[in-house]
């Protein structure tokens, strides 16, 4: 069965920010959007929020049972970024340390420290704050807005996709614009494609060679030199690799 393919463009809106790296007080984003994000910005599936699991392995099968699969995307230009210091610093009335971490209380209270490091309310006794491990002050870099991603979707059946989605830690906008592609058939080859998951792949395609971009959940490989299935459209011309489905589950 010839599936539906689309091109998607992604423009970003507002600027954009994914934890790709931390070192040290730098927080960088790489120029690329997950597949696994994008499949929940889609609002294909919805998860709730679980600091202690990571529920790929319940929500993604959903999207393998419908046939539907989205890549990683790609920037089609050279990147453009914005530079920002942050200061998550509460302008509390009583800020303290312990543990290496900054402890703050809510509203006007009198602390008191005991021995175990805890900080209690000097009239009640009670432990009122515990200590606040978050990063307090740093350097985050982000994707400023305008830059454009694309990246292909491939479903068995006729999708609607969104005008808009939200991207990132801060639920970034960005505008979605779609245009189908007519596919011909599957024939095997070895071709090029900007930005693909290698565990989503296929056991019979072969990667020779790429640039790693090491991210999480899962490592993603731009500039790839595939030996697979490929979809080709009209002109011979592939398009994207056939077989791919959420495989790096667990």
């Amino acid at each position: 069965m010839t599936p539906h393919i689309y091109q998607v463009t992604i423009t970003l809106h507002e600027a954009t920010f994914f934890a790709s790296h931390e070192l040290d007080e730098l927080y960088f984003t790489e120029p690329v959007i997950g597949n696994y994000a994008l499949s929940y910005a889609m609002g294909w599936i919805r998860s709730p929020y679980n600091r202690y699991q990571v529920g790929y392995a319940d929500d993604l099968p959903i999207l393998n049972e419908k046939g539907i699969y989205i890549t990683p995307a790609w920037p089609i230009s050279k990147p453009s970024y914005r530079i920002e210091r942050f200061n998550c610093q509460s302008e509390s009335y009583k800020s303290g340390m312990t543990n290496n971490a900054v402890v703050e209380a809510s509203g006007r209270q009198v602390l008191i420290k005991d021995k175990s490091n805890r900080y209690r309310n000097q009239v009640t006794g009670k432990t009122v704050i515990s200590a606040n491990n978050r990063p307090q002050t740093g350097v985050i870099k982000l994707l400023r807005p305008e830059n454009i991603f694309q990246c292909h979707v491939i479903s068995n059946d006729s999708i609607n996709l969104p005008s808009y989605i939200r991207l990132g830690k801060f639920m970034s906008k960005a505008r979605i614009d779609s245009q189908q592609i007519s596919v011909r058939a599957c024939q095997k080859l070895r071709s090029a494609y900007p930005m693909i998951n290698p565990v989503d792949m296929d056991k019979h395609s072969t990667i020779h060679f790429g640039d790693l971009v090491n991210i999480h959940p899962t490592p993603l490989i731009a500039n790839a030199d595939i030996d697979a299935q490929w979809w080709v459209n009209q002109q011979n011309h592939p398009i994207v690799p056939s077989q791919l489905t959420y495989k790096g589950l667990d």
